[in-house]
Order: C-alpha cells, then structure tokens, then sequence
C-alpha cells in the first residue's frame, strides 16, 4: 500500500440528508491533509493522501457515516 501520494485529490458534497451542506458540518468530518471550500456554489473537498487517510478510503466513507454524499472528481 502506498502511503503517501502527492496528488491532489477532488471530490464534490452532493447531498446531506436532501438539505443543502454546510461547510463547517463537512469540514468536521474531515482529516487534516484535506480541506472543504466552496467553488462556484458547491462544497469541493480536496486534498492529498496521506498514511491511509484517503479520499476513497477514509473521507468518502466516513462523511457517509453522517448521510453526507460526495463523489470524486476525477481530472
């Protein structure tokens, strides 16, 4: 497993739970090598992984957790 990848990595807050997301909410659930900010009226998450705290991995999943739906966006 590789443990640290330099690559940006996108994912954009599709829902929480049907209401519109909150920035702090998301931000609350996220590591520290990954950041939320709001890009053309959505929330985008980004940021590098970082010793197995990943966007596929950990982020993803863990805002699921909470019913907050973010997909990855690949470049």
């Amino acid at each position: 497993m590789k443990t640290h990848d330099t690559i940006e990595r996108k994912a954009v807050v599709k829902s929480d739970r049907g209401k519109t997301p909150e920035i702090e909410k998301i931000a609350a659930y996220l590591p520290t090598n990954y950041r939320v900010e709001e890009i053309d009226g959505e929330l985008v998450i980004s940021g590098t992984d970082d010793h197995g705290w990943t966007l596929d991995g950990y982020v993803i999943p863990r805002l699921a957790s909470g019913l907050i739906v973010a997909v990855e966006v690949k470049s």
